[in-house]
C-alpha cells in the first residue's frame, strides 16, 4: 500500500487524472511535487526542509506508467511495490520508446481539498511504526517509559495501547522524549509493565508530518524539525504494519510560484 486518493472533501469532483512528464523517475504510489528545475513537469516529493516546507509545489499521485509510455520505460520494483518510470535525458533513451519521446506518468491530481490515504512506516514502505513495551508503569495513566526509541515531539505524537487494560486508546504525547511518554489526558485505567504502545509522530487534527525515505507513505519517527502542515482526518494504530492516517495538506503546499 503507497499513497491513495479517497476523494475531495467537499464531494461532487471526478478524479482528475493527467499524463505528465516526469522530471526524474518516478515509481507508482509515490506523491508527486512540480518540477522547478529539470526540465519535466513532475518529480518525487521532497523532505521538507522547513517548517512548514514553504518550497515544494504538490501535484498528485503516480498511478503508474502514462499512456504513452512503453513498456520498455516502466518496470516492477520490489522495493518500492510498483511499476518504475524512468526519466529520459537523451535522444538515445527517448528513441527506444515506443511510441518515441519522454516518458509519462500517469498522475491523480490532488488539492488543498483532497483526501489521501497513507500507510505510516519507519523509515521505509515495510517497516512498521515502533512499537514497544513498557518498563516503568503509572497508577495515574499519565506518564510510563518504554525502551529508548525515536523521540516523540511534544502535541504532535500519539501514543496508541496495543496490550493492556488500555487496549484500544489513543492519547496525544504532550511532552516528547526518548523514553519517558507523558500525556495529560491520562488512560483511563493504570499502566502496567509489559503494557505494549504503538508510538507515532502523527497526530489526529492540525498535524505536522514529514513522508518516507521512498516518498510513499508518512514517516512515523520524522523529528518534525521539518515538517508538512496537514489536517490528520483519521488515525489507525491497530495493526502492526498496516498503520495509516487518512489526510488533507494545507494549501500552503499548493500556491508556491518560482520566479521567471
Amino acid at each position: 500500500m503507497a499513497f491513495q486518493y479517497l476523494g475531495e472533501i467537499t464531494g461532487g469532483f471526478a478524479p482528475v487524472i493527467k499524463d505528465m512528464q516526469v522530471a526524474a523517475n518516478c515509481y507508482q504510489g509515490q506523491l508527486l511535487k512540480y518540477d522547478a528545475d529539470a526540465g519535466g513537469l513532475v518529480e518525487p516529493v521532497a523532505a521538507a526542509q522547513d517548517l512548514p516546507e514553504d518550497v515544494t509545489v504538490i501535484a498528485g499521485i503516480c498511478l503508474g506508467p502514462g499512456r504513452y509510455t512503453s513498456p520498455g520505460t516502466s518496470l516492477y520494483d520490489s522495493t518500492y511495490k510498483g511499476d518504475l518510470i524512468t526519466y529520459d535525458t537523451t535522444q538515445a533513451t527517448l528513441a527506444v520508446n515506443d511510441p518515441v519521446g519522454a516518458a509519462i506518468v500517469e498522475m491523480q491530481v490532488l488539492t488543498p481539498n483532497s483526501l489521501i490515504k497513507a500507510p505510516i512506516v519507519k523509515d521505509t514502505i515495510g517497516t512498521a511504526p515502533e512499537c514497544k513495551a513498557c518498563t516503568t508503569g503509572s497508577s495515574d495513566g499519565s506518564t510510563f517509559v518504554v525502551a529508548t526509541i525515536d523521540t516523540t515531539v511534544s502535541q504532535f505524537s500519539t501514543v496508541y495501547c496495543r496490550k493492556g487494560a488500555n487496549r484500544g486508546e489513543y492519547r496525544k504525547v504532550t511532552t516528547g522524549a526518548t523514553t519517558t511518554q507523558t500525556v495529560l489526558v491520562p488512560f483511563t485505567n493504570d499502566i502496567a509493565v509489559g503494557d505494549e504502545f504503538c508510538i507515532v509522530n502523527v497526530v489526529r487534527g492540525n498535524a505536522f508530518i514529514d513522508f518516507d525515505t521512498q516518498f510513499q507513505g508518512i514517516d512515523s519517527s520524522a523529528a518534525l524539525s521539518n515538517a508538512y502542515s496537514a489536517i490528520v482526518h483519521e488515525l489507525n494504530l491497530e495493526v502492526a504494519g498496516q498503520e495509516y492516517c487518512t489526510f488533507r495538506l494545507s494549501p500552503l503546499h499548493f500556491g508556491y510560484q518560482i520566479e521567471p
